[in-house]
């Protein structure tokens, strides 16, 4: 995720606004700043300041929120004013690290629903919004969907078809085992993969389900 930083450098006066990729590690000394955090490559900005320690300050995202963290210095941080060890920053936030402001600009990252939804070819749910989602609103028993005006999978229609899928095919063209008593299908990834050009594919889209 890419930031912009803007400030004016305190020794030649000149206009820094570098765009940079997150994390972003401000301090005096570039060889003191980390070079690697959680395997990502740290952007390390060298500012010439007594007031500013060899590693001062940490930017990151951390749970979709642009997050600054001092590392434990004498002088602190500031955001927009007020003295911090730390805290989320916001599109426009100007942060003080020694006697240099930093104005910080960003789009926030767009939330989507990373919950995996469908009763056998499963996919990302992707929604910006969870306001009356199906997927989100609806009950689920370990993880298989209920579906309107089909009910839940364990219920009735999900289990009638795949035990006819079964008991109607050939030992060796049934690409998945049924329990009728338990309810559970057992497929590996590569049947999922080879029944997409099936008539599973075509029954799980048609009723909406995928």
């Amino acid at each position: 995720m890419q930031i912009q930083l803007s400030w004016l450098d305190p020794n030649s006066e000149e206009q820094r606004e570098p765009l940079l990729e997150t994390p972003v590690a401000i301090g005096r000394t570039f060889s003191e700043m980390p070079q690697q955090i959680n395997e990502q490559r740290v952007s390390r900005i060298v500012i010439k300041d007594d007031l500013i320690a060899d590693y001062h300050a940490l930017i990151d995202w951390q749970n979709q929120e642009l997050v600054i963290t001092d590392q434990n210095t004498t002088n602190g941080i500031k955001i927009n004013g007020v003295q911090v060890t730390g805290g989320i920053l916001k599109n426009g936030d100007r942060i003080t690290v020694g006697a240099c402001e930093i104005a910080i600009g960003f789009t926030p990252p767009v939330w989507e629903c990373d919950r995996m939804v469908g009763f056998l070819f499963k996919r990302r749910c992707g929604r910006t919004d969870r306001t009356g989602c199906p997927d989100c609103n609806q009950t689920y028993s370990d993880d298989y969907a209920y579906y309107s005006e089909y009910g839940n999978y364990r219920s009735g229609w999900g289990r009638d078809y795949y035990q006819e899928r079964v008991s109607e095919a050939p030992p060796q063209e049934a690409r998945y085992s049924y329990d009728p008593e338990t309810g559970d299908v057992d497929f590996t990834e590569a049947d999922a993969v080879s029944l997409e050009t099936e008539q599973d594919a075509d029954f799980e889209s048609d009723m909406g389900a995928s």
